[in-house]
């Protein structure tokens, strides 16, 4: 056998292997119930965020894909996305954002946040209790705005901001049952951010299962856009359909 065919075969073998026997991952599909809560400025004071702009319960999707293989050195992937919307109505006086000054009146109000995340980590436990560590870098982009009789200003935003994270999985013996505690955070600068799951998960058939528990966002932050100040909280309770393949 020439030395180019034994390379072909020790490939193809190599790729079989971890295919077959190591190469894994997950995605899932979930349905977010967030509530919220804070306050937002753009160039003015900070108002409510339910009594001034009217911002109630709103329900979102969250996608997730995890990537792990036997390499050593190289990180497992993960990647995430995340979509907060609001709208709202309601009836201010000497109301300013950006260029409605002092208004007195009705406004409507709109909120959009997105969130993409790539999620580089390592497995640090991998039995019944699983403890992955890593580093997320995330890019926030979205808008808030306000629509007046005499005007109507949006602040538009995006950055992208590194967030440390972790995950630590609980899979009871004997059962198809498992808990979990997955979260990222930060704080530097002019920034606080972190977000954080609870969990319980049933696994059915084939890797397909089910999992529901309470989410929680923060994002506290002066550097999204000049003028533009938010401290922010989104949390409630999700479910999701998840593949462990």
């Amino acid at each position: 056998m020439s030395t180019l065919n034994k390379l072909i075969l020790f490939i193809l073998l190599a790729l079989h292997y971890l295919q077959a026997d190591t190469i894994g991952g997950e995605v899932s599909l979930g349905f977010f119930n967030h509530d919220p809560s804070g306050n937002a400025a753009y160039k003015g004071s900070s108002q409510n965020l339910n009594d001034t702009f009217g911002f109630s319960e709103e329900q979102d999707i969250f996608l997730k894909a995890y990537l792990e293989h036997p390499l050593p050195v190289i990180p497992n992937v993960k990647l995430g996305y995340t979509t907060l919307s609001h709208e709202g109505s309601s009836n201010v006086n000497d109301f300013t954002w950006g260029d409605i000054d002092n208004f007195t009146g009705d406004i409507d109000s709109s909120l959009s946040l997105d969130m993409t995340d790539v999620t580089l980590y390592y497995e640090l436990l991998d039995n019944w209790a699983e403890v992955d560590a890593g580093i997320t870098l995330r890019y926030i982009n979205g808008d808030m705005g306000v629509t007046a009789t005499i005007a109507n200003d949006v602040a538009n935003f995006s950055t992208w901001v590194p967030l440390l994270y972790g995950k630590a999985r609980f899979n009871m013996p004997v059962t198809d049952l498992s808990f979990q505690l997955e979260a990222n955070a930060i704080s530097y600068s002019d920034i606080t951010t972190y977000d954080y799951e609870l969990s319980a998960r049933y696994t059915l058939v084939m890797g397909l299962g089910l999992e529901a528990g309470y989410k929680a966002f923060h994002l506290d932050s002066d550097d999204l856009v000049d003028g533009f100040h938010a401290d922010m909280d989104f949390s409630g309770p999700y479910a999701s359909v998840i593949w462990d393949f």
